[in-house]
């Protein structure tokens, strides 16, 4: 899966109305969300007999989250976001998608230059093959 498809998903289904991305957040405005491939190293888990005998891929995802110079509703929005994919199964393009959350709650990440808030969500999809 690629990250356009799952920020596609998530647009759809949370009701996303604010700018939306991948790759590279807009920071002009006070309400955005990005989705970056994740920085964090998985450990590669080997298959017997290779790839083709996996049931699974593992696709790291990190959330962006610029909301608003109040902190309340900032934390208020990454809490809704984590929520809304915690535990999370669904489909895209007909492979099932299993949700698990890398952290127990949204990361602060303070402010930006313009006194934004943000916070990270990471977590990990695991796409049925």
């Amino acid at each position: 899966m690629r990250l356009k498809q799952y920020k596609d998903y998530f647009k759809k289904e949370f009701k996303w109305t604010d700018s939306i991305s991948t790759g590279k957040i807009d920071n002009n405005k006070d309400k955005a969300i990005c989705f970056y491939n994740s920085q964090r190293g998985l450990n590669y888990i080997g298959t017997l007999g290779g790839k083709t005998n996996r049931s699974t891929d593992i696709k790291p995802i990190t959330i962006l989250l610029r909301y608003t110079k109040n902190q309340d509703s900032a934390e208020q929005m990454a809490q809704k976001i984590y929520e809304f994919f915690e535990g999370r199964t669904f489909f895209i393009d007909s492979k099932r998608i299993f949700t698990m959350m890398a952290y127990s709650s949204p990361i602060f990440l303070g402010t930006d230059n313009e006194n934004v808030y943000e916070y990270s969500i990471e977590l990990d999809f695991y796409e049925e093959r």
